[in-house]
């Protein structure tokens, strides 16, 4: 079309020229010069007669792709319009196509924008919430150890439970900055060819308490020469703290294993625990961002273990699944590569 169109405008330009230099160079009298006259009033005709017509037609087009854009922008309308239309070669069908996929592309990001912005005051909300109590309870405390008749004991006593409410206070605020650091990409994995035991006992090593508390057994099995990329410091605090929500969601008297099996590719490290369980529909949704099940409402925390833990995994080329019974435990298995991935 567009060859068609600047060829007729060239052939109208050309002739045009032509008229008027045999016109005023070789001055034709009589019937020649009448003839080209009206040849030349002809080609000026056609010229303006082309001109009106492709303008019409670009106004045409202009108000249709108008019409078109206000239509999808109301929200409705005849958004898509007939098959027929669509599968029309023109200019104005395949401009209308790609007014609807900027439509399309522009809801999505308005409704992820919304999605985001309730979950960010849910987070918030939360966050307030987790924070208030230990501030609460360190307040009170404090107030009851500045009354003068205060026992030796008891001003014991209350210490050690403001202890306890900083040290939650401080878990709290190292969740938060962790996962910041994670989602800047400030953090650099200092990764390599380690042993997995001592990985896997430095992960133990921060949940034994909690676990003889609810008298939760643990029990590992691992291979000392078992060895994968990884680097050990963040591997141990992903391990961490998958192990942490296991002792976290299994009763008491319950039971967590943790082994190792090397495979061709990957070692695979699997946690398993007599926990609650974890329902088929929510396995993907455990590890997002500030996620608890409304089960877990009542447990501290702020749902960031998991969302930290496989974001480290990722970044070392690896990865973590999940298979829960309700009811019955989870098995949590983390995979660590073998070799550096390319």
């Amino acid at each position: 079309m567009k060859a068609y169109k600047y060829t007729l405008f060239a052939l109208h330009f050309f002739l045009t020229a032509a008229g008027l230099y045999f016109l005023w160079t070789l001055r034709p009298e009589g019937g020649e010069r009448v003839f080209l006259c009206m040849l030349l009033v002809l080609f000026w005709a056609l010229g303006l007669g082309y001109y009106l017509y492709f303008r019409r037609r670009f106004i045409g087009f202009s108000e249709e792709i108008c019409r078109r854009a206000e239509q999808i922008a109301a929200g409705g309308g005849e958004k898509g319009g007939s098959m027929a239309e669509h599968n029309q070669e023109t200019l104005t069908s395949k401009m209308v196509m790609e007014l609807e996929k900027m439509e399309d592309i522009t809801r999505n990001c308005l409704l992820e924008s919304e999605r985001e912005k309730e979950q960010l005051q849910k987070t918030v909300s939360e966050i307030a919430h987790q924070v208030k109590t230990p501030l609460s309870n360190i307040r009170m405390y404090q107030d009851m150890l500045a009354e003068p008749d205060a026992a030796e004991e008891e001003a014991r006593e209350f210490m050690e439970i403001i202890g306890g409410q900083l040290d939650k206070l401080e878990f709290l605020i190292d969740s938060l900055v962790k996962a910041s650091r994670l989602e800047s990409d400030l953090i650099r994995m200092k990764t390599g060819s380690h042993r997995v035991f001592p990985t896997m006992e430095s992960a133990l090593n921060g949940v034994v308490r909690k676990a003889e508390k609810k008298g939760i057994g643990l029990s590992v099995c691992c291979d000392s020469h078992i060895r994968a990329y990884h680097d050990v410091k963040w591997t141990a605090e992903a391990v961490g703290n998958i192990l942490d929500n296991a002792v976290k969601y299994t009763p008491e008297r319950g039971h967590i294993c943790i082994e190792a099996f090397p495979g061709e590719m990957y070692v695979q490290i699997r946690i398993s625990d007599t926990g609650k369980g974890v329902r088929p529909e929510h396995y993907n949704d455990i590890f997002k961002r500030f996620y608890r099940e409304d089960e877990a409402r009542s447990e501290e925390g702020l749902g960031l273990g998991l969302y930290i833990a496989r974001n480290i995994l990722m970044r070392e080329g690896g990865y973590i699944m999940v298979r829960s019974k309700l009811g019955e435990g989870s098995q949590f298995s983390v995979f660590l590569p073998i070799a550096p991935s390319l």
